[in-house]
This record gives C-alpha cells, sequence and structure tokens, in this order.
C-alpha cells in the first residue's frame, strides 16, 4: 500500500512538473531586446514624485473656507449675545444653513481626494490627530480666556469680542497648520521638489 501510494504521488508530482512553463531562449532574451533605459527609469520616479506631491498639495480647504466659517461664528456670537429670543434663533438657523452650504462642497472634495493612508509613511494620522487637538485647544483657551477678562473688565459685548479674536485665530491659523502638514507629509514621502 505504501508502494502505491509513493508512486501516485510521484505521477502526481510529474503531472504538475510538466504544467510549469519554462523559459526559453525568447523569454529570457526579452529584457536584452526592451532593455531598460536608466533615463526613462529617472523619468517614471521623477512623475511618481509629482503625483505624490500633487495629491498632498490638493486644496481640499480653500482659503475662502477658513474666513467664510470665522465670519459665521462673529455673526452667531453676536446673535446668541443680543439676548432676543428670534434673533437668537435666526443666528442658530442661519449658522447651520450657512455652514452645511460651506462644508458640503468641502467635505465632498476631502471624499473624492481622500489618499492612501500609507502615502506619508506610518504614524501621520496619530501625529495630525494631536496637531488639530492642540491647535483647538489654544483657540478655546485664547477666546474663552478673552471672553473672561472682558466680562471681568466690565467691556460691552464680551463674547462677539472674543469671538471675533478667536474667528481671526482660526482663519489664521488652520491656513497654517494645513501648511504645515502639508510640508510635513511632503518631507516624510520623500518629495525630491
Amino acid at each position: 500500500m505504501n508502494e502505491h501510494t509513493n508512486e501516485h504521488t510521484n505521477e502526481h508530482t510529474n503531472d504538475r512538473t510538466k504544467d510549469r512553463i519554462e523559459p526559453t531562449a525568447a523569454t529570457s532574451n526579452m529584457n536584452a531586446a526592451h532593455p531598460l533605459d536608466a533615463a526613462d527609469a529617472a523619468r517614471a520616479l521623477a512623475e511618481i514624485d509629482r503625483r505624490r506631491e500633487q495629491v498632498i498639495r490638493r486644496k481640499i480647504f480653500p482659503r475662502w473656507y477658513w474666513w467664510a466659517h470665522a465670519a459665521l461664528t462673529i455673526a452667531l456670537a453676536t446673535s446668541l449675545e443680543s439676548g432676543h429670543g428670534a434673533v437668537v434663533w435666526i443666528g442658530v438657523a442661519g449658522y447651520t444653513a450657512c455652514a452645511a452650504a460651506i462644508d458640503f462642497p468641502v467635505s465632498r472634495r476631502a471624499r473624492a481626494a481622500a489618499p492612501r493612508r500609507d502615502l506619508a509613511g506610518p504614524g501621520s494620522t496619530r501625529r495630525t490627530l494631536m496637531a488639530v487637538a492642540g491647535f483647538v485647544a489654544v483657540l478655546l483657551g485664547v477666546t474663552l480666556t478673552t471672553g473672561l477678562s472682558l466680562k471681568a473688565a466690565g467691556v460691552a459685548h464680551p463674547a462677539t469680542i472674543a469671538t471675533v479674536v478667536g474667528a481671526v485665530l482660526f482663519a489664521v491659523g488652520g491656513q497654517l497648520l494645513v501648511r504645515w502638514e502639508t510640508a510635513v507629509l511632503l518631507r516624510r514621502s520623500g518629495s525630491r521638489r
């Protein structure tokens, strides 16, 4: 029985060996017929590098996005600080509708242009989230400190003034954060530009 099993295994192995495609003189000399030119390879790598940089530098958050949100936030703070019921409700409804109108095209564009996660190397997502969390903490800290200080000093409309400070910080700082992240991604991706 053992001999019969060995014969059957050998026959099966020989059948699989026969199915293999062995290199021929034509296929082994294929590289010789089409040598890879060093200049072509360099151009191909440069094109890959250019495309990677193009993906990283894509403009998902245009400049107007930051300033539009800053203006909406100031308008909301002004309506809330007025204390009039109708003005507050109009301010909240207007802010919600306008913020959705601003965010919809930008978020749709962001989903369409989402790069692969490994484009910039490991740890880039964690670093980005930490930078955004730090930015939000500074933004809230400055806005709250300004508002409470103005209220303690008896300045009129402290929430609106503090919101103006926070909104300008948001618009300028948000753009700087995106530029910083782009520069880090380019450096980590190995872009030579």
